[in-house]
C-alpha cells in the first residue's frame, strides 16, 4: 500500500502470494551464481598460476642446462686453445730451425737453376718451328760442349762444398751453444743463500775463537735459522756428512775442477751420489760445527784450491729460470 500526501487518495499495491518465494529465490540464485563464477575464476587462475610456475620452472632448468652445456663448451674452448698455443709455439720454434738453412736452400736453388742453364744452353728450333731467332749460327764443337760440362761439374761441386760448410758453420754454432749453455750450468754463478747480508768475506780476518789473524776461505752469509740453502751449480753430491769444524755440510762437484762447499746447515737435504740442479734446495741454514751463530759459509774450489768466491756471484735463482 501507497499513502501520498494528504490531499490524495491512498494507492493499493498487491504482488502475487507466489512472489514471496520466487524473489528469495531469484536474489539466492544470482548470490550463488556470483560465489560459483569467483569459484571457477579463483581455480582457473590458480590452474594457470600453476602452469605458468611449471612453465617457468621448466625454463629455468633448460636454461641452467643450456649454461652447464656452453660452461662445458667454453671449457674445452680453452683447453683447445692452449693446446693450440703450445703448437703454436713448437711450429714458431720448427720455423727459427728451418729459416736458419733458409739463405743456404735459396742459394743453392739459385745456383743450381744458373748451372742447368749453363749446362743445357737453349739450341734454335729447326727451321720451320713458328719460333723468332735471328744472328748468325756457328756450329758447336765437342770441345765446347765438354768444356761447358765441365764448368758446370766444378760449379756444383763448389756449390756442394760450400753448403756443406755452412751447415757445419750452423751445425759448430749449435754445439757452441749447447757447450756454453753446459758451461753456464756446472759454473758456480748463483747466491747460496737469499741472504745478500756478507758477515765476513774472503781473506785474512781476526779468528771469532781465538782473536788471532787467520785464513778465511770463504764467505759468510747471515741468514735465519732454517733458511733455504741452494747448489749454486749443476753437480753431483761427493760429501754429505756432519764433522765438528763443518758441522752438518756438503760438497758438490760441478766437474771441470770446480766444487763448492756449504757449511754449518741445521738440516742436509741430500745424500752422498745425489745429482743437483742448479738453483735446487740442498740444505738448511744453521749453526752446527765451529759457529758462532746461525749463518752460511760458502767456499769454492778450483782444482782443490779455495779461491774467492765473489767473482763467481752474479745472478739470482730467479735470472736462472
Amino acid at each position: 500500500m501507497i499513502i501520498p500526501g494528504a490531499n490524495r487518495r491512498t494507492v493499493r499495491l498487491q504482488l502475487p502470494q507466489s512472489s514471496l518465494y520466487v524473489v528469495p529465490g531469484t536474489l539466492l540464485l544470482v548470490v550463488i551464481g556470483f560465489f560459483v563464477t569467483i569459484f571457477v575464476m579463483n581455480s582457473h587462475f590458480h590452474h594457470t598460476t600453476d602452469s605458468m610456475q611449471s612453465s617457468f620452472d621448466g625454463q629455468e632448468r633448460l636454461l641452467a642446462d643450456q649454461i652447464t652445456l656452453k660452461d662445458n663448451e667454453l671449457e674445452q674452448l680453452q683447453g683447445d686453445l692452449i693446446d693450440m698455443s703450445q703448437q703454436a709455439a713448437e711450429f714458431r720454434a720448427k720455423l727459427e730451425d728451418i729459416k736458419k738453412l733458409q739463405k743456404v736452400v735459396e742459394l743453392m736453388t739459385h745456383t743450381q737453376g744458373t748451372s742447368k742453364s749453363s749446362a743445357d744452353p737453349a739450341i734454335p728450333p729447326a727451321a720451320g718451328v713458328a719460333k723468332d731467332v735471328g744472328g748468325a749460327e756457328t756450329a758447336v764443337t765437342p770441345e765446347e760442349v765438354a768444356r761447358m760440362v765441365s764448368e758446370t761439374r766444378h760449379g756444383l761441386s763448389a756449390l756442394v762444398a760450400d753448403v756443406n760448410d755452412t751447415l757445419a758453420s750452423l751445425t759448430d754454432a749449435e754445439a757452441r751453444l749447447q757447450e756454453a749453455e753446459r758451461l753456464q750450468r756446472i759454473t758456480p754463478t748463483l747466491y747460496p743463500a737469499d741472504s745478500r747480508t756478507v758477515t765476513s768475506g774472503f781473506g785474512i780476518r781476526r779468528d771469532p775463537f781465538t782473536q788471532r789473524p787467520a785464513m778465511h776461505a770463504g764467505i759468510d752469509f747471515d741468514g735465519e735459522l732454517n733458511d733455504p740453502v741452494y747448489a749454486t751449480a749443476e753437480g753431483t753430491v761427493v760429501e754429505a756428512g756432519f764433522d765438528s769444524l763443518h758441522g752438518n755440510h756438503i760438497i758438490l762437484d760441478h766437474t771441470r775442477g770446480l766444487q763448492t762447499e756449504y757449511m754449518h746447515m741445521t738440516k742436509l737435504l741430500v745424500k752422498a751420489g745425489q745429482a743437483v740442479a742448479k738453483g735446487q734446495q740442498i740444505g738448511l741454514i744453521g749453526s752446527t760445527g765451529r759457529s758462532t751463530g746461525t749463518h752460511l759459509h760458502y767456499e769454492v774450489h778450483r782444482y782443490g784450491v779455495q779461491i774467492d768466491p765473489a767473482p763467481f756471484l752474479i745472478s739470482d735463482r730467479k735470472d736462472e729460470r
